[in-house]
């Protein structure tokens, strides 16, 4: 795959989320895009927001590389708009934003935060706590490199909610920072077999969920290996 983490990219993203938040400003969106569901992920609703600019900085010569978000949003365009307005929606009218988060979250089993992008800063996570608590039916699932987000938010309150499925996510030149030894996942390539004890992705979200197997079910330890897109 093609190494999208540049500034040609970039720079592409940047106009987006230029022009969504004058669109927001300006009364034109109004909305979040809430995706109801994928070829992978199956009958998960998600939300999503722009890749590499709302992810840490240890993405660049790490995951960045290989980046699928990033590829489909330079390639498709309403895709680039869609995660640029909810980017866009959370930062200058979160309350319209977690207003239709918790309206999709309160009509599905399972819901998933970034499909694209990432935690955006410790109010934007503060907000991912509340709306889990706010619907407890809903099986949530988080994939984060945001690791000194969560991990100040265990040290001050603990746990995090039942129905919150987090995983640290890791790549192979990238160690989590995981004091609270929360489960994770790591990637393996094309013809290369995975550690021994790493549970395999079962290529559906929905169906784990349904049954109780992968990321779903991952326990503190442990680690979910995905095979590079």
């Amino acid at each position: 795959m093609a190494n999208f983490y540049n500034d040609k990219v970039m720079g592409k993203f940047q106009d987006a989320l230029k022009k969504a938040v004058e669109d927001v400003k300006g009364g034109k969106v109004t909305s979040a895009s809430i995706s109801g569901k994928n070829s992978k992920m199956g009958e998960v609703a998600s939300v999503s927001t722009l890749p590499f600019l709302t992810c840490p900085s240890r993405c660049k010569g790490t995951c960045g590389n290989d980046c699928y978000a990033a590829k489909i949003a330079n390639l498709r365009p309403s895709v680039l708009t869609s995660y640029a307005r909810n980017t866009a929606l959370a930062m200058y009218e979160p309350r319209l934003f977690w207003a239709d988060v918790n309206r999709a979250m309160m009509a599905r089993r399972f819901f998933r935060f970034h499909v694209s992008g990432d935690i955006m800063n410790a109010d934007y996570f503060e907000r991912m706590i509340d709306a889990c608590r706010n619907n407890p039916h809903c099986m949530v699932l988080v994939f984060t490199k945001r690791y000194e987000i969560v991990n100040a938010w265990i040290d001050k309150n603990g746990d995090l909610p039942e129905n919150m499925r987090l995983l640290f996510s890791g790549w192979q030149n990238l160690t989590a920072i995981n004091p609270h030894g929360l489960p994770e996942t790591n990637v393996y390539d094309k013809g290369e077999e995975p550690k021994a004890d790493w549970l395999l992705c079962g290529g559906n979200c929905f169906e784990c969920g349904c049954r109780g197997l992968g990321c779903w079910q991952a326990k503190k330890g442990e680690v979910v290996a995905f095979r590079k897109h």
